[in-house]
C-alpha cells in the first residue's frame, strides 16, 4: 500500500524517471499518485478524481488506473454484490491482517490476465482447469458472499479477509462452503466449472480493495 500527500512527498523529479504514454497504468512497488501523474503528464488531483480516489490518495500495487480522459468500462463489482459483501462483513468481525499473503486457489494454467481489453476492463485473471478440479481459498477470511444471482459470474464465492481485502471465485461448478463460514487457507470452497458466462472450464479470481480490482498477480507467488 502506498500513499501521496501532493507535491510535498517523497517522490520528486528525476532526470531517469520513464515518461507513462499509455491510457491505462498498474500501480507499481514504490509507485505514488504524485509519481504517477508527473510521468503521465496530467494533474494529480485530476488522476485522483478520474479514478475515485480520495484523500491520503492511498494507491495499491497492482491496481489498475485510467490515465487519460476517455474512461474505460468500470472495475467495480455490480454495486449489489459489493454491497453485499460489506453489510455481510459487518456483521462477521474479522481481525486485520496487513501482510495477508495469498495462495493460489487452483492447479492449472493462467490463460488470461488481468487489464483492459479491447471495450472493457477484465478485473481478474482467468485459471483452466480440469472440470470439477478442486478450488481452494486464497487467504483465511470469511464467506461473505455464496450464490449465482449476479449475471455472467455463475457460482460465485466472494470471502472477506480483512477490513477491505475480498478474494473473489466464479464460475464454478458448485459452491462447498455457505456464507458466514469462516475458511481457513488452502480450504477447498468450490468446484471448477462453466457456470455463468464461460466457454471452457476455469476459475476467475479477482483480488478486490473494497471495490478497487487489482492485479491478482501482485499478490500471489510467483510459480516456477
Amino acid at each position: 500500500m502506498h500513499q501521496n500527500d501532493g507535491p510535498s512527498s517523497k517522490a520528486t523529479s528525476t532526470s531517469g524517471e520513464q515518461v507513462i504514454r499509455s491510457p491505462m497504468y498498474t500501480v507499481q512497488l514504490g509507485d505514488t499518485l504524485y509519481s504517477i501523474a508527473r510521468r503521465s503528464g496530467v494533474d494529480y488531483h485530476l488522476l485522483a478524481k478520474r479514478n475515485n480516489i480520495k484523500a491520503p490518495y492511498t494507491i495499491y500495487v497492482g491496481q489498475s488506473l485510467t490515465l487519460k480522459t476517455t474512461a474505460l468500462a468500470s472495475t467495480k463489482l455490480p454495486m449489489s454484490t459489493s454491497k453485499k459483501a460489506n453489510d455481510e462483513a459487518k456483521k462477521y468481525p474479522v481481525a486485520n491482517q496487513k501482510n495477508l499473503s495469498l495462495i493460489w486457489p487452483v492447479t492449472g494454467q493462467l490463460s488470461s490476465k488481468f487489464g483492459p481489453r479491447k471495450n472493457r476492463m477484465h478485473d481478474g485473471i482467468d485459471i483452466a482447469a480440469k472440470e470439477g478440479a478442486p478450488v481452494s481459498a486464497a487467504a483465511a477470511g470469511l464467506v461473505v458472499y455464496a450464490d449465482s444471482r449476479l449475471t455472467g459470474y455463475g457460482n460465485l464465492i466472494i470471502i472477506r479477509h480483512s477490513s477491505d481485502l475480498f478474494t473473489a471465485y466464479a464460475h464454478n461448478q458448485k459452491n462447498l462452503v455457505k456464507r458466514g463460514d469462516q475458511v481457513s487457507s488452502g480450504q477447498r470452497i468450490a468446484l471448477v466449472g462453466t457456470s455463468g458466462r464461460s466457454s471452457a472450464p476455469h476459475l476467475h479470481f479477482e483480488v478486490r480493495r473494497g471495490e478497487t480490482a487489482v492485479d491478482p498477480l501482485a499478490y500471489l507467488p510467483k510459480r516456477k
